[in-house]
């Protein structure tokens, strides 16, 4: 059957009174694309008198995607991953902070990798989501606008991609949970982030579900359901943003934060230097000058300095020096301001070990203790 007796089929079965709908089921059916379907329905009712508006050239009846439809449902695909990739994490993060689990303490798993993953999810999600609202508002206003529109193949594969991709995971998830029930593993930090996993999951799904049958097959969706569908997803993703800004800190907390590792740092490091010096020279430093007159530890005094106020770390040497056991040892104190309390564990990387890295807000001191003689041979030191 060629294109002219595909157009004449369709206007005899219009006039039968045949449903659209029904009208392509025969016709797929027969191997016929989607593409002739459409452009035999629009030949078809044009030959029943319809009007058709004088803008363009009318011998191809379905217009095809320019290349801006496909740069635009390509990008939304891409903002698509982003976003859903942000918001699992988000939510993630949100999860390890407020449900930890013990075996983080031993895992590479770090607070600050935490936060960073959950401020990383928000700047993600304050870029991308709004992007891809307004370029699927843009995809949808091209097909209720102009409804002989087509859509490239590209597009429907990656759709279909997508729908495949989501159905699987959700699958999967419902797999893993039911497994873990079984096993009797399942906890509230392993739910939640199922629950994530199903939920972001089941949306992209069902989303993908409807606009296929509202894009490809012409169905009658209402445009509210979408509008709603969208405000819905708005609401999960500014609480996610909300939670997120609690969990990890705001911008302000976050810079307390890492100024207050920094000056751990610093302290750890100077009090090493000192140590240094103790050992080789046999003496602690009268004070932190003494370690900028020594070329072999000029290094020290990047670690001297508040990163914040520019002001050296206080120094003073408590007990000059000392027998302990059988080693001469003496004794010194540093003291730094610090913004935050860090007393708990969830606070601090597994590798912030040490006096330095658990700390009160305000002014801390420790005191060190610092071999400055070897131990007498074949004794032993008490450390």
């Amino acid at each position: 059957m060629d294109t002219q007796s595909l157009v004449d089929y369709t206007l005899g079965r219009i006039r039968a009174g045949v449903a659209k709908a029904e009208l392509k089921e025969e016709l797929s059916a027969l191997g016929w694309t989607e593409d002739e379907m459409e452009a035999a329905y629009r030949e078809a009712v044009i030959a029943l008198g319809a009007p058709v508006p004088n803008t363009g050239n009318r011998a191809t009846l379905s217009r095809k995607a320019s290349t801006v439809d496909v740069v635009i449902n390509f990008f939304s695909f891409i903002l698509l991953g982003i976003i859903a990739t942000a918001l699992g994490t988000l939510f993630f993060g949100i999860i390890n902070r407020y449900f930890p689990d013990a075996l983080d303490a031993a895992n590479w798993y770090s607070a600050s990798q935490t936060t960073s993953s959950i401020h990383y999810s928000i700047a993600a999600l304050l870029i991308g989501f709004p992007l891809y609202y307004f370029a699927m508002r843009l995809w949808f206003r091209k097909f209720r606008e102009d409804e002989g529109r087509t859509e490239s193949k590209l597009s429907k594969w990656l759709t279909y991609l997508v729908l495949l991709v989501a159905a699987v995971t959700v699958v999967g998830d419902l797999i893993a949970i039911v497994f873990a029930m079984l096993q009797g593993e399942i906890t509230t930090r392993f739910f939640l982030k199922a629950l994530v996993i199903l939920a972001i999951a089941g949306a992209i799904f069902g989303f993908y579900y409807l606009e296929r049958r509202k894009i490809q097959y012409h169905v009658d969706i209402s445009r509210s359901l979408f509008q709603n569908f969208g405000r819905s997803v708005s609401v999960v993703v500014a609480l996610g943003i909300l939670l997120g800004f609690f969990a990890g800190g705001s911008p302000a907390t976050q810079r307390s934060v890492t100024l207050d590792q920094t000056r751990a740092g610093h302290l750890s490091s100077l009090a090493g230097c000192i140590e240094q010096y103790a050992l080789s020279l046999g003496m602690l430093p009268a004070s932190l000058g003494d370690l900028k007159q020594s070329s072999q530890y000029s290094y020290c005094v990047s670690y001297m300095k508040d990163p914040e106020t520019g002001s050296a770390y206080e120094y003073r040497v408590v007990t000059p020096q000392k027998l302990q056991g059988t080693a001469q040892v003496g004794e010194f104190e540093l003291c730094a301001t610090f913004a935050l309390a860090a007393t708990d564990s969830t606070e601090m990387d597994t590798w912030q070990t040490g006096i330095w890295y658990a700390h009160d807000a305000g002014r801390v001191c420790q005191t060190v203790t610092a071999q400055i003689a070897a131990p007498v041979p074949g004794s032993v030191m008490i450390k």
